[in-house]
This record gives structure tokens, C-alpha cells and sequence, in this order.
């Protein structure tokens, strides 16, 4: 199973997240599983919402849903938000 290994900016607690991600997961998919650890990490600051987007740190763009990891262009040293 390929990964990459990203960076995460997750705004709520100012933290940076170094995580792999798998190639094949889908979008909405990692956001389910970057919403947890920023919970956790967030010491309650974070709150999972339907509402969450994960954004290309770049260009500020949110990935398609549906899209895979691979197919939105994720690579290793990507540098993501979750909000």
C-alpha cells in the first residue's frame, strides 16, 4: 500500500501534523480520519463537523470529495488544512 507523508495545519490549535496518507483513500475518507486526530490533538478545541473541508495549503483550494489521495495530487511533503 503506497503512502505519502504530509504536513497538516490544523488552524483550530495552531498545531502542524506530519501523517500518512493512503494513496488509494478517498477524500472524504481522510477527512473523517484527520478530523479525529485533530480532536485529540486540539484538546477539545477541534470539533468534527459535516462541514469539513481539507484545502491545498498552496493555493487555499479544497479537494474534490470523491477524488482519491493519488488522484488529487496529494505527494509526499503536500502540505494540507483541515478546517
Amino acid at each position: 500500500m503506497k503512502k505519502y507523508l504530509v504536513d497538516v495545519f490544523l488552524p483550530a490549535s495552531g498545531r502542524h501534523c506530519d501523517v500518512y496518507l493512503p494513496a488509494e483513500k478517498r477524500i472524504s475518507e481522510v477527512i473523517i480520519l484527520l478530523e479525529r486526530l485533530a480532536e485529540s490533538l486540539s484538546g477539545g478545541s477541534y470539533k468534527s463537523t459535516r462541514d469539513a473541508m481539507l484545502l491545498n495549503a498552496d493555493n487555499g483550494m479544497p479537494f474534490d470529495l470523491n477524488s482519491t489521495v493519488y488522484d488529487a495530487g496529494i505527494r509526499n511533503a503536500s502540505q494540507l488544512i483541515l478546517i
